[in-house]
């Protein structure tokens, strides 16, 4: 232990950019990426409402809940997605298997649900809810805030750091100044 922190390694030490001033570089850019990511998150999200309240909706009922096995480092897990059967404006009976899938069943088989669909293609339907509409666009317009506001305080710390050493930089070359007009005048 006493040979390691005499090498220079520090241990639990954490580490950041070794240079404080990266930030003028790396702000910038996890800024701009992240306003790119909010950008596109809102418009998949205006997109998705502007879909939702063009379509029709219906009232479905959950016939059946598939069960899907999916595999991870941690081990395998069971998947639910419902299978929800309704009929359209024009009376045709649809059955569509709900894309989201969840480790715990949202719904028991006979739960009404309601649905929203494209009127030209109703199979492209969706379950009436935040999860099913909107969480795909609130994942992208999270991560964007989160790498917008890690850009902003990269950034504005390496200014103010920036700043703060032109300051100090500054003030001894007035004192060098000083005190050389200081020696010429004792001359």
């Amino acid at each position: 232990l006493m040979n390691r922190r005499r090498s220079g390694l520090r241990i639990g030490r954490r580490r950041g950019f070794s240079n404080p001033f990266a930030g003028l570089i790396v702000g910038p850019f996890l800024a701009v990426f992240g306003a790119i990511l909010l950008i596109v998150g809102w418009g998949w999200y205006g997109k998705t409402a502007e879909w939702a309240a063009a379509g029709g909706t219906a009232k479905g009922t959950v016939v059946e809940m598939k069960q899907r096995q999916s595999t991870s480092d941690n081990g395998s897990n069971i998947l639910y997605q419902p299978v929800i059967e309704f009929k359209t404006e024009s009376g045709e009976v649809i059955r569509y298997t709900d894309p989201t899938s969840t480790s715990s069943p949202r719904h028991q088989i006979g739960d009404q649900v309601e649905i929203v669909y494209d009127r030209n293609f109703p199979t492209d339907a969706r379950e009436n809810n935040f999860l099913s509409l909107h969480f795909p666009d609130a994942i992208v317009m999270g991560m964007g805030g989160f790498f917008l506001l890690m850009g902003l305080i990269g950034g504005i710390r390496s200014l103010v750091l920036v700043f703060a050493a032109g300051g100090i930089a500054a003030y001894l070359l007035a004192k060098k100044k000083e005190n050389e007009e200081k020696d010429q005048l004792q001359v």
